[in-house]
């Protein structure tokens, strides 16, 4: 996913990409002419085709591990409701692997950008016909371009470099990962391992590991984790919302109706608790309306408004400056989710904002008014300018710089073997989170973010950003962020 926005770089860039795929497709698609198709066993099939794949690959030169790592990725499953779309192998290529194959062709790309060793593999894929002369002589002119500015050059070493660095760190502790599942305080493990959860699952990294035991715990412990905590922040997610999102992610049974009982009593407990739920208690709120959503239990208009309501009085400045940076987002964020951001007075939507604008400074985004610089306001104030169409202002703040180093400097100190830091493990989370916007709000913008980041200022002048991504010529995956919920959208 942090690739995508550097594959619409090298795509716009790039004239000859059209046939650049052509080729591939070509090249791919005869190797696997021999191999036997089955309807009734379409995962042998499909496990047939990774295979001479993957020795075709090898013998080109690619690594083992790379190939391996790419072939991880979960989307690759075949799903029920995919089956009837297979009817040969050609179906099977086009539909599941041959994007997966046009990644791994242009990350080798990017490789070569920044090291001189991938020029044999570049040459190898030349004497095959896969790479036109036209593209190896546009690419050798991008390259001279990044090694005149060794400032760029790093950059893009060291962006590329984080999904190695994040799969390393977590596969080097696979067995302290697994061991944090023996879970004994799960006010505590339960949203750690919520959070390690989600940046596994940010990289397709499932198949890494087993979590028999988180399994076991979740499917065998439901009084245990269906319970609320004192202290809920975005950081610290309600207990029930782990314990529920876990539990629909790894495909655990449960007793649904309890979980909705749960939830109709948790609504009665935060009326009587709070007179402005949304602002008094937003990251409660939140995680509460994401487990509704997850378990599909329906609220009437009139109870949605009950919680969203509050007086004139806690929308003004002096309110409003004590509240985190992503609760303030949040707020706007759950208006917007309910349809019911029309339904809230002007004013109290533009001093929302106004706190916001005051939390971006040339330094980064900090999380109160005099606060640290925190990755998780950064994504909720990208997420906020996504959603108002207002990208365009943060154009001049090297956001994606402080993001890449905050990523770099977290891994580094954090420690699987002790006491995992669960501050540390949030904040990398968050700064994926800020990654994923990058590079899957595919506008001028965000390619712009990247470009200036990445790229000498030479490829930003002669009408670059005058292009528009054509997905219907870019044809490795493009994932989306929906503009409401911020979901990812495959």
């Amino acid at each position: 996913m942090i690739y995508q926005g550097l594959f619409n770089i090298l795509d716009l860039h790039i004239k000859e990409s059209e046939a650049f795929y052509s080729n591939i497709d070509n090249f791919f698609q005869k190797v696997i002419n021999n191999i036997n198709f089955s309807r009734k066993d379409l995962d042998n099939s499909l496990d047939k085709v990774i295979k001479s794949l993957t020795n075709k690959l090898l013998e080109l030169g690619f690594s083992q591990e790379e190939i391996e790592n790419k072939f991880l990725d979960s989307s690759i499953y075949i799903r029920d409701d995919e089956k009837k779309s297979f009817n040969s192998l050609v179906d099977l290529y086009n539909i599941k692997i041959s994007p997966i194959i046009y990644e791994i062709f242009l990350e080798k790309i990017v490789d070569y950008l920044v090291d001189s060793s991938e020029a044999p593999l570049i040459l190898q894929l030349k004497s095959k016909g896969i790479l036109h002369f036209e593209v190896i002589m546009e690419l050798q002119r991008l390259k001279n371009l990044l090694e005149k500015n060794p400032e760029k050059i790093a950059n893009l070493r060291k962006y590329i470099h984080i999904r190695d660095k994040i799969i390393h760190k977590f596969s080097q502790h696979k067995c302290e990962i697994e061991s944090l599942e023996n879970i004994q305080d799960p006010q505590d493990k339960l949203q750690l391992i919520y959070m390690i959860y989600r940046i596994i699952r940010f990289f397709n990294l499932e198949r890494m590991f087993e979590f028999l035991k988180i399994k076991e715990y979740l499917k065998e412990n439901i009084d245990e984790w269906l319970q609320s905590v004192p202290l809920v922040t975005l950081r610290n997610p309600d207990l029930y919302f782990c314990g529920l999102y876990l539990s629909k992610a790894l495909n655990i049974e449960f007793d649904e109706e309890k979980v909705k009982n749960f939830l109709l009593e948790t609504y009665s407990e935060i009326i009587d608790e709070f007179d402005a739920a949304i602002i008094e208690a937003t990251d409660q709120i939140y995680y509460f309306f994401k487990s509704i959503e997850l378990i599909d239990l329906n609220l009437s208009e009139s109870k949605l408004e009950t919680l969203i309501k509050a007086d004139a009085s806690f929308f003004e400045k002096h309110y409003l400056m004590n509240l985190e940076t992503s609760q303030l987002v949040v707020i706007l964020k759950l208006y917007n989710v309910l349809g019911l951001i029309n339904k809230i007075d002007t004013q109290k939507i533009n001093a929302i904002k106004e706190e916001i604008d005051r939390r971006i400074t040339p330094e980064g985004i900090n999380q109160f008014r005099d606060g640290i610089i925190s990755s998780e306001a950064t994504y909720y104030v990208l997420f906020s300018a996504y959603m108002d169409d207002k990208l365009n202002k943060l154009k001049d703040h090297d956001i994606l710089e402080s993001v890449v180093s905050r990523i770099y400097r977290n891994l580094e100190i954090t420690d699987f073997c002790t006491d995992t830091n669960y501050d540390l493990v949030s904040e990398i989370f968050y700064s994926c989170e800020c990654l994923k916007l990058f590079n899957c709000i595919e506008s001028k913008e965000m390619i712009y973010h990247m470009a200036k980041y990445l790229f000498p200022d030479d490829i930003l002048k002669n009408g670059f950003f005058n292009k528009n991504i054509d997905r219907a010529t870019t044809k490795f995956r493009h994932y989306k962020v929906n503009k409401i919920s911020g979901d990812t959208i495959h």
